[in-house]
């Protein structure tokens, strides 16, 4: 994993200053490259089309090295154009050279952390490659087979962020000495490392020389490396790759002779945001493994802030807030009234904000002036329109920081924030059905809450769509204990069954599994009852990679907003999950009900949010919400329900709200379109549920019936939503 952890500011600025000290240095000529035998024939630099800066850079950084006769580095360069993952279609990355996914354990071999131990315990985990690693993969590819129709017999291969550093030369110089030699006098290897990183734990290698080892496992980094024509064949030999290509290629330094120096001279910059995306972050990050690639890549991506916007009418309110949300602005929106005087307060006594951008707060623009002064890279940006043009006569808004505009236009607004983020929505946010009148929560009757419940937020991920709950109760902008629900909408019947049989064209019966999971879920799992409902069955049996099976449904149709109940009774017994829930991937959104069946007298709620048109998909912990109910669940049937509308949702037992969350509180209310599903399945995360008693199995939850009510709300849309996408 090409990884670099760290603030993106002590990163350029370690950059910066390895720039200098190199400079200043002495500037020892490279004489391992030219055309003898014994010598780097060619640089082969992987670059994107797109990154046409990064290939500038790279000819003013090898420019800058001297090589013999008055040559520079630059002059043995040659361009790879690299696979763009992100431009090219699935058909185009498919390729029988590459297998689209890779064992966890392929992962513990090169870097045995002892925390992936909880993971791959019992398991047999398997993570697909995402389409920027099957592109990076494709790209060296290429490289070996131009090295080849070269004729070449070296190349440095290099990727194109990259610095060479200061002893580069010299260690060069030294190393290439060093290395075995053939009959005819050519260094004989298959790959020298000049660039790596080493695993935290596991390096296994042998002493070679003064300034060589010979790995034997435990290097990060493919991003600079000296390959022979005999080495670009062997590799060409071991086909196909499997796993990102640093992590396949350390399962065949065995096959291969393989040499590194003993240290790195060829670094990453890190003033530079990394293009690829990692398979491995959604597992490492539910385990704690965090990396700036987890959250920080939207941070160092994000334009300027804060930001406020004044005069947007309601439809291009929502599109600035997926817009910004998805540019990784912490942006809220102000569309039901509810945190006005709030903000208003927080400006005017002048504490720290909370939020990165702010948006239909039309208030605020009494504090123009004051903004400006305090916040001064903040940006401003009105919608000409009445309410605007008070602001318009007294003041001058001609100035960088405000931005008049009488529409919304995307690449416009990119540049005006200078946010460096690369892309648009994948998904069109234009049709975002969340354009309701504020004023409409105003009017509705609160439903009242229960008092006197524990409430415990447990541990869950900061990424840029999460607040932390202190943060917000010290904002004042939550409290538990006096929050009340407001119904807006109207809910309309749309499925209800009591499963005297499983009918397949509203249900579907789930064959698949998922990481955290230890059964596989299978159609033998589920029956029904005499009387009606449905059982899930929990019981010890070997099922493809799963030594458990168990059972899960979902409905075929999705839902966007409405009521979701339940008449359930859960297992109890440590290890388990009954739980039921709506859920979508790419973005992944989710709303739980779960019940830990270590402890029946309590209930889980859990939130995920991602934006609109994104597959980043952070959070792998949620906003984990535990609530004491006052009874055992797994003792008798109870009703149970979710209420989800685009301002707030609402969780009930027999009919009592027990919980509500607004909008960021602590993440965004989900606003796509999700499938409901109910099941019962066995955790790796020991410390949530308890360690699986597999003595106490087969074990059964039940569900007596459920009820799915689609939502609308005939003032804003006159109209059901019962099945939108997102």
């Amino acid at each position: 994993m090409n990884l670099i952890n760290g603030n993106s500011f002590y990163q350029k600025l370690s950059y910066s200053l390895n720039l200098f000290l190199r400079r200043i240095g002495l500037r020892e000529e490279v004489v391992v490259f030219g055309s003898a035998k014994n010598e780097i024939d060619s640089i082969y630099i992987i670059n994107l089309d797109r990154q046409k800066k990064r290939w500038k850079q790279f000819q003013k950084e090898a420019s800058y090295q001297k090589s013999k006769g008055n040559k520079r580095l630059i002059d043995y360069s040659e361009r790879i154009t690299a696979i763009d993952g992100k431009k090219s279609s699935e058909n185009e990355l498919l390729n029988e050279n590459i297998n689209s996914n890779y064992n966890i354990n392929d992962q513990y071999y090169v870097d045995p952390d002892p925390r992936l131990l909880s993971i791959i315990r019992n398991n047999n985990i398997t993570i697909d490659l995402t389409r920027e690693e099957i592109a990076v993969a494709l790209s060296h590819l290429k490289a070996w087979e131009q090295l080849i129709s070269n004729n070449d017999d070296f190349a440095l291969i290099l990727e194109d962020d990259v610095i060479f550093e200061k002893d580069f030369s010299k260690l060069m110089n030294l190393g290439w000495k060093e290395l075995p030699i053939d009959k005819s006098g050519k260094p004989k290897f298959d790959i020298l490392y000049v660039s790596y990183k080493e695993v935290d734990r596991g390096l296994v290698y042998q002493e070679y020389s003064k300034n060589l080892i010979k790995p034997q496992k435990g290097l990060w980094w493919f991003s600079g490396y000296i390959i022979s024509k005999a080495g670009a064949q062997n590799l060409l030999s071991l086909l196909p790759i499997n796993g990102p290509i640093d992590l396949w290629i350390n399962h065949k330094f065995k096959d291969l002779n393989v040499f590194a120096l003993k240290k790195s001279v060829i670094s990453q910059r890190t003033d530079l945001t990394s293009d690829n995306s990692y398979s491995i972050l959604p597992i490492l990050s539910q385990i704690g493994i965090q990396s700036n690639k987890t959250h920080l890549e939207l941070e160092q991506k994000k334009g300027i802030n804060p930001v406020f916007i004044f005069g947007s009418n309601k439809t291009d309110s929502v599109k600035l807030f997926s817009l910004l949300s998805f540019w990784g602005y912490r942006s809220c929106l102000n569309q039901w009234g509810e945190l006005e005087q709030n903000i208003d307060q927080i400006i005017s006594k002048k504490k720290p904000l909370l939020f990165d951008a702010y948006i239909g707060f039309d208030s605020l623009i009494d504090h123009y002036t004051e903004l400006k002064h305090l916040y001064p890279d903040s940006r401003f940006i009105i919608f000409s329109n009445p309410i605007t043009k008070p602001l318009i006569v007294g003041e001058n808004i001609n100035n960088h920081q405000t931005l008049k505009i009488n529409s919304l236009n995307e690449s416009h607004l990119k540049k005006f924030l200078n946010c460096q983020h690369e892309y648009s929505p994948n998904e069109s946010i234009s049709q975002n059905p969340n354009i309701i009148d504020k004023t409409i929560i105003k009017q509705s009757k609160p439903v009242l809450a229960s008092s006197n419940r524990i409430i415990k937020h447990l541990e869950h991920d900061v990424t840029p769509w999460i607040v932390p709950i202190n943060q917000l109760e010290s904002f004042g902008l939550i409290n538990d204990k006096t929050r009340q629900g407001g119904l807006i909408g109207t809910y309309y019947p749309s499925l209800e069954d009591s499963f005297n049989t499983i009918n397949d064209v509203h249900w579907e019966i789930l064959t698949n599994t998922f990481p955290s999971n230890l059964a596989h879920f299978t159609p033998q799992n589920l029956s029904t009852l005499e009387s009606g409902g449905l059982k899930f069955e929990l019981k010890k049996e070997k099922f493809k990679n799963r030594e458990f099976t168990t059972g899960s449904v979902s409905t075929r149709k999705e839902y966007l907003y409405g009521r979701f109940e339940s008449v359930m009774k859960p297992a109890k017994g440590n290890g388990l999950i009954t739980a039921f829930f709506l859920h979508r991937n790419d973005p992944w959104q989710e709303i739980d009900f779960e019940f830990l069946g270590r402890d029946t007298t309590k209930v889980l709620l859990n939130v995920y949010y991602n934006p609109i048109g994104t597959n980043y998909n952070y959070g792998n912990r949620g906003t984990p919400t535990v609530i004491d109910l006052g009874f055992d669940a797994s003792e008798s049937y109870h009703h149970y329900a979710i209420e989800w509308e685009p301002h707030e949702i609402r969780w009930y037992v027999d009919n009592v709200l027990i919980h509500t969350r607004a909008s960021w509180n602590p993440t965004p209310i989900p606003d796509c379109s999700m499938r409901f599903f109910c099941n019962l399945w066995p955790s790796q995360s020991e410390e949530l549920v308890g360690y699986l008693d597999i003595e106490s199995l087969p074990i059964y939850s039940t569900f007596k019936k459920i009820k799915l009510n689609n939502w609308s709300n005939k003032k804003a849309h006159n109209k059901v939503y019962d099945s939108m996408p997102c």
